[in-house]
């Protein structure tokens, strides 16, 4: 499948997603994810010796309605070395208005973004692949987004194996 045609596959399938209150924190399972990655993050993070995260850049791919970010701010990265990228026009806007304006927002296709090679310390994505049905187009952003990394970096993938 092209790029174009996977893009607007997953757009087309998040269209079809009536439920408004599908990602809310009040839905007791939505909050275990939540607590679960965030559990996970931090974790991590520690393990690797991580307790300054100010200095870090990441940019996350699927950014959603910035509710990811919100919590990477909180855990201490800086806002002006903060990224996403956001396929869904809507879903932008949303973390437009709730994320300040230091971090640096792009919509579209992240296979499309000019993301400097070698320029960041970590690549965040959550829930993506699975949104993904195309194996090739999978290769091609995973690919990207190891390119990006400076040497050291880390991919930070958090998904399901359910179908959903």
């Amino acid at each position: 499948m092209s790029r174009e045609r996977e893009a607007d596959a997953v757009a087309e399938r998040y269209a079809r997603r009536t439920d408004a209150g599908r990602y809310s924190l009040l839905r007791p399972e939505v909050m275990h994810a939540v607590q679960e990655r965030q559990r996970a993050l931090r974790d991590l993070l520690v393990r690797a010796g991580r307790h300054d995260l100010s200095a870090l850049r990441l940019l996350e791919v699927g950014c959603g309605a910035g509710g990811n970010l919100l919590e990477l701010l909180r855990l201490g990265f800086a806002p002006a070395h903060l990224g996403g990228i956001e396929l869904l026009p809507q879903r932008l806007a949303m973390a437009r208005a709730v994320l300040p304006e230091a971090v640096q927002l792009r919509g579209g296709d992240a296979l499309q973004a000019e993301v400097a090679a070698q320029s960041l310390d970590i690549v965040f994505v959550s829930t993506v692949f699975s949104s993904l049905l195309d194996d090739a187009y999978q290769q091609r952003l995973a690919d990207a987004m190891w390119s990006w990394l400076k040497p050291g970096g880390a991919v930070l993938c958090y998904d399901f194996i359910v179908d959903n």
